[in-house]
């Protein structure tokens, strides 16, 4: 059973061991106080439920000791904190309560020995406090946190027993104390911590983590500590530009063929925005202008690898550009590859709005190719579209004519928040030549075979034309998608493909060199969901290591080092992650080496459950934001950065900045 499995089956062994013991606890007190014809119906209800209860419990218990097996980040406030404060108790309920309900629960004579429901009454708070746990608490434990919550139940139980347990007259006051108690404890604690998670006016995010997170090098090494260099300075080269643009950001709608008129932010106009191809080491010049009323805009180069001060990040890179301002972003096209830019200030409205569109890099000595195509997929106002070249986004089955015996390269780009799955149909043969700009090593032929896309990623998929139409499906929709044809009359539409999914860190031939046995530091992303305080408001949201942005720790590095990243999902949401300004070499998924291509990624799907290793070469001095490409939970906390020490910005985020990193 897979680890995400684990983790649905052990949410819902919660739930259900949080529901049965106070159910347990209520019977079972009854069941001491009841007197004559009274006791064997409330015993018997008790021992049936407290059964049910010690089964959930033990259920639990089998449950998070699977789960260890996949990684101590699973289970680490499970089994040090939610588990012991309910199986402790559990564990004194069938020894000195169960038996004492069973012969009652048979119409025995109850006896001078009652049921003791202390155990019952423990278990009844131990039990929802793990749910408590299971909404607030991540990897790594907070020890004060879990401290309190261990404190709290130990103080609800006690004050239940005494209620239970004194005259009628005393209980009550004690009961009402200690609740009041509670209750500004729980005001007080609320009140600090939404009051510590605002995000101030303006803060400096070079400055915001003067510290080293996560642990020292692994191979430690005498470093000379670099100047100060502000990002301002790590910008493109000057020089006459080979290639310029200018891009203009400003309201528009956008027709779709089904009549639907949905409302969009675009580029020159369009959405896509302009497909910028240029050839590689081009000097490319693009100058962005917003005519958007009230937001700010910039350009990102997604998956790119240009100089910091290029990147596109507001309060980061630069100030994100006013309603009538303008940006010029230089950079030298020294990689070819499939890659798109969009705006980064606001994200998740700018993208879902329309704020995008692709980046080509030809190789230099490469003739241009008729065959040649962008596949953008994107979702306006709910309705999915799919947009060829600079042609407009078609909701339906977008058509592309290509003569028989031509060889066909589709650069597919996912641009939504969500994952998708690409299929080849038609039964021609194809091979998945590129992942994230990246050629693949001896890429192996594939017929029918569905291709699993992370958001924001990328997927050059080639094939040569053959005499019959090729159909590629998005997530095997027949009405959403692309169909290729030889010319009219060439037969019917093929179905969606039906295939398997190919496991693309097994696809391919591996390299000569084989993946780094040596790294100079070690990180761990831990990703999770659950109750935080997100800019002093209570949300459900997406942590790292157990924060939310702009608070997760954020290590400094030096040029030079090799990284070992650990990414652990333990939330039931996928996310697709992405440093900025680097790729990453995946080197296990679920402890399973890599063994096809080097597979070099900069936006990688973490599915429930997953554990992802990757290496990242510290090669682009700078400030970088990393996030989920959910762009939706990067908003929710999910973002976080990276900086290489001695590299400064001055530009700040916050309410007063008009910078909007995420």
């Amino acid at each position: 059973m897979s680890t995400g499995s684990l983790l649905a089956l052990d949410h819902l062994a919660l739930a259900l061991a949080a529901l049965l013991w106070p159910a347990a606890a209520t019977f079972t007190v009854s069941a001491a106080r009841a007197t004559g014809a009274e006791t064997r119906g409330h015993a018997r209800a008790a021992a049936g439920l407290l059964i049910g209860a010690l089964l959930a419990t033990a259920l639990r218990g089998a449950l998070i000791a699977a789960l260890a097996g996949s990684g101590w980040w699973f289970v680490a406030e499970k089994a040090t904190l939610a588990l012991p404060l309910v199986a402790g108790p559990a564990l004194f309920a069938a020894v000195l309560t169960l038996p004492r309900l069973i012969g009652p629960a048979l119409g025995r004579e109850a006896g001078p020995r009652r049921p003791a429901p202390l155990p019952v009454v423990a278990a009844a708070y131990g039990a929802p406090a793990g749910v408590v746990v299971a909404l607030t608490m991540s990897y790594p434990v907070e020890p004060l946190a879990a401290t309190v919550i261990a404190a709290l139940v130990a103080a609800a139980t006690g004050l239940t027993w005494r209620t239970l347990t004194v005259p009628a007259r005393t209980p009550r006051r004690w009961s009402v104390a200690g609740g009041v108690a509670v209750l500004c404890f729980a005001l007080v604690w609320g009140a600090g911590a939404a009051w510590s998670s605002r995000v101030p006016a303006g803060f400096n995010l070079g400055s915001h983590h003067p510290r080293t997170a996560q642990t020292a090098p692994a191979v430690p090494a005498p470093r000379t500590v670099p100047e100060t260099v502000p990002i301002t300075d790590l910008r493109g080269p000057s020089g006459k530009a080979d290639r310029r643009f200018t891009l203009t950001a400003a309201e528009t709608r956008i027709g779709l063929p089904s009549g639907r008129r949905v409302a969009a932010w675009a580029f020159n106009g369009r959405s896509p925005g302009p497909l910028l191809r240029v050839r590689q080491g081009d000097l490319v010049e693009v100058r962005l202008r917003n005519r958007v009323p009230g937001i700010g805009v910039t350009l990102h180069w997604h998956g790119y690898p240009v100089p910091a001060g290029e990147d596109g990040v507001a309060g980061v890179t630069q100030d994100a550009v006013p309603y009538g301002g303008e940006f010029v972003y230089r950079f030298r096209a020294g990689q070819a590859g499939t890659y798109w830019y969009h705006s980064h200030d606001l994200s998740d409205p700018a993208v879902r709005m329309g704020l995008f569109g692709a980046l080509v890099v030809t190789p230099r000595d490469a003739r241009p190719a008729a065959g040649d195509h962008t596949v953008m997929l994107h979702t306006y106002g709910g309705a999915l579209t799919v947009a060829v070249d600079e042609q407009p986004p078609v909701d339906g089955q977008a058509r592309l004519t290509a003569a028989a015996g031509t060889p066909v390269r589709l650069r597919v780009v996912a641009t939504d928040n969500v994952p998708r799955v690409i299929g080849v149909g038609g039964g021609v043969p194809y091979r998945l030549a590129a992942v994230d700009g990246r050629d693949l090593n001896e890429p192996g032929e594939l017929r029918d075979q569905r291709l699993p896309l992370a958001a924001g990623g990328r997927y050059d998929v080639t094939f040569t034309m053959p005499r019959t139409p090729v159909s590629i499906s998005v997530d095997g929709r027949a009405d959403a998608g692309l169909i290729v044809t030889p010319g009219p009359g060439s037969g019917p539409d093929p179905a969606p493909a039906r295939g398997p999914l190919l496991d693309i860190t097994a696809y391919g031939r591996p390299g000569p060199d084989g993946p780094p046995s040596r790294f100079d530091r070690e990180l761990t992303w831990v990703l999770d969901r659950g109750l935080a305080m997100l800019d002093g408001v209570p949300a459900y949201a997406h942590t790292v290591n157990g924060r939310v942005w702009p608070d997760i720790d954020a290590p400094l590095v030096d040029e030079g080092e090799l990284l070992r990243i650990t990414v652990v999902n333990r939330s039931r949401d996928t996310h697709p992650m992405h440093p900025h300004g680097h790729q990453v070499l995946v080197l296990s998924r679920n402890g399973v080496p890599a063994t096809g291509s080097p597979l070099w990624m900069d936006t990688f799907d973490v599915a429930p459950g997953e554990v992802w290793v990757v290496a990242l070469r510290a090669d682009n001095p700078g400030i970088w934001m990393s996030h989920c490409h959910d762009l939706g939970h990067a908003k929710l906390g999910m973002t976080f950065h990276f900086g290489y020490r001695g590299v400064t910005t001055p530009f700040d985020a916050g309410h007063a900045s008009g910078n909007h990193p995420e």
